[in-house]
């Protein structure tokens, strides 16, 4: 049986928000009910706009966001993954346009979450929203000749660096889109925009739209553990970034920074396919959204300028590599940096250098391989919550552990040393699409490979090395 989502919309409490759009959860005789937190005065301010169908977009992807760290899976779904949702009445007010693409829409975000969506549409009679009576003046925004995602991680500084130092004209500017949910991904964010735009880098240059949405924390009902994956993150930022590219024209493009390891995923084992395998910038989820973007009348292009690189390649080949090395610790790129009470360094020792990476995450690992690559893989004590070459409560051997899973998944996948062959298999597999680019594609993940073995190589202990078929 599916679980039923119904979206109401209230009058809001205070100017600025959609802190009254409450979405309510139906799972046989269960009734669960919550706000959002939508903080839209920063994207208004920019654009003005709450009429166009690239706002019905941005609203549409705030939605699914939300709905998406709802309902958890492992209590709504039936076999401890995979969920079945029926979204009842999305708002919309181009509703003829959103009826035109539910079929593809579907498919698209089942895609991406790996679950099973039916999300239907009604119309919208205007969103409830009340600006502030004062907020920033933008004006002129054909200054801004591109908008790029910025979250705060590696990748994504050294996509804004590259497109700076790409900038010519003294007039014009990029635009940098940030989300925060959690509130530690703010912190990166205004860290690096600090240095950024210091006279000596970029000043004036660029200018930064950072948001908050996420679940609000009304009390509303019994409350449930929140999911814990976030699959639909990369569509909530691509909404901010089309509805923010598109008012300022509807050929701006939008960049979306990502190494093609991770934009690709392949799965470390056969249980780690499709449902189980993140696909948030997953070169097919991306066609297929700009697909979906042009039949709903949004012309603007998006691309991922680093789909063909490992994430040690991006570092190598950035544009400005001092700037880029003074501001590396001030980027986070780990998935679990929350969970510190598995790591090796004390709580003292966290809180003294300011350690956010865990070290044991597929993330940070991918991290560290890249620096290593350029010779800047030092301090790891000081950087990484846990030194996996040098456990202490680490422990490879110990299956009853979480936290070396994805480390040993892939140890076994380097030790099986896979053919391009089995990559290609693998990426069509996990869901690629354009067979035309597979080698292409297969080349990035058999590089990121040859990169992880001399990682290890240099750095592994005797058992690490063993694991992964070195000695």
């Amino acid at each position: 049986m599916a679980t039923r989502i119904e979206i109401e919309l209230r009058q809001p409490s205070k100017r600025g928000t959609f802190d009254d759009v409450i979405i309510h959860l139906y799972k046989e005789n269960e009734h669960y009910f919550t706000n959002i937190n939508f903080e839209f005065t920063s994207l208004y301010s920019f654009a003005r706009d709450k009429e166009s169908v690239a706002f019905d977009f941005l609203f549409f992807t705030v939605l699914i966001y939300n709905i998406d760290r709802f309902i958890n899976r492992h209590i709504f779904s039936q076999e401890g993954w995979t969920r079945e949702i029926e979204v009842v009445n999305v708002p919309v007010l181009h509703l003829a346009e959103f009826l035109n693409i539910k079929g593809s829409m579907d498919n698209a975000i089942s895609f991406l979450t790996g679950d099973l969506w039916n999300i239907n549409y009604c119309q919208s009679e205007g969103i409830l929203y009340q600006e502030k009576k004062s907020i920033k003046n933008w004006g002129d925004l054909s200054v801004f000749k591109e908008v790029s995602l910025f979250s705060g991680g590696l990748d994504s500084l050294i996509g804004a660096i590259d497109k700076l130092e790409g900038i010519q004209q003294p007039a014009e500017k990029l635009l940098l889109i940030s989300h925060k949910d959690l509130g530690k991904e703010g912190k990166d964010q205004n860290s690096i925009m600090s240095i950024l735009s210091s006279k000596n880098l970029y000043f004036n240059k660029f200018q930064q739209i950072q948001t908050r949405v996420g679940i609000g924390k009304k009390s509303m009902g019994e409350r449930i553990e929140r999911e814990s994956t976030f699959r639909s993150r990369s569509l909530l930022f691509i909404g901010m970034g089309i509805y923010s590219a598109h008012n300022i024209g509807g050929n701006i493009p939008l960049s979306i920074p990502e190494n093609g390891t991770i934009a690709l995923n392949i799965p470390l084992m056969p249980s780690r396919r499709s449902a189980c395998s993140t696909r948030t910038t997953h070169p097919a989820f991306i066609r297929q959204l700009q697909d979906i973007l042009v039949s709903l009348g949004i012309a603007n292009p998006m691309c991922n300028p680093y789909e063909l690189k490992t994430k040690g390649e991006m570092v190598l080949r950035s544009e400005n590599q001092l700037i880029l090395r003074q501001l590396i610790n001030s980027s986070c790129s780990c998935a679990k940096r929350g969970h510190n009470s598995h790591w090796d360094a004390s709580p003292e020792i966290i809180v003294r250098n300011h350690i956010r990476h865990c070290g044991m995450c597929l993330p940070c690992i991918y991290r560290r391989v890249s620096l290593h690559m350029n010779g800047l893989d030092i301090n790891v004590n000081v950087n990484y919550g846990t030194d996996v070459f040098n456990g202490i409560k680490f422990d490879i051997n110990n299956l009853g552990q979480k936290s070396p899973r994805d480390l040993r998944a892939l140890l076994e996948f380097i030790r099986s040393r896979p053919s391009i062959e089995r990559i290609e298999k693998e990426l069509v597999i996990n869901g690629m699409r354009d067979i035309s680019r597979i080698q292409e594609y297969a080349l990035v993940v058999n590089r990121t490979i040859e990169q992880i073995i001399a990682w290890i190589n240099d750095s592994g202990n005797e058992e690490i090395k063993r694991k992964a078929g070195i000695v």
